[in-house]
């Protein structure tokens, strides 16, 4: 991409989106299937940047959720948060 400003809003709204479907899959709003459909379309609008470094995390992370055990659910892919007792 040849327009930096189209490249940082572009960078901004993957960086935004990712938090949404990672939170979403916290929450259970969306099951593995749909946020691994997300982050491989963020994976695109990534690739048309040709931003390195924005590619490997969303790799990274759709790594990680396919390596989750689905009978444990999703819960315990998140970093948890600690929980006064």
């Amino acid at each position: 991409m040849k327009n930096s400003s189209l490249k940082q809003r572009v960078v901004w709204f993957i960086n935004a989106e990712t938090e949404k479907v990672l939170s979403n899959l916290r929450n259970g709003a969306v099951n593995r299937d749909h946020a691994l459909g997300c982050l491989h379309t963020l994976y695109q609008a990534a690739s048309t940047t040709r931003d390195a470094d924005m590619m490997g995390n969303l790799c990274r992370l759709i790594h990680r959720i396919r390596e989750t055990d689905q009978r444990l659910g999703v819960y315990h892919f998140a970093e948890r948060k600690s929980e006064p007792i």
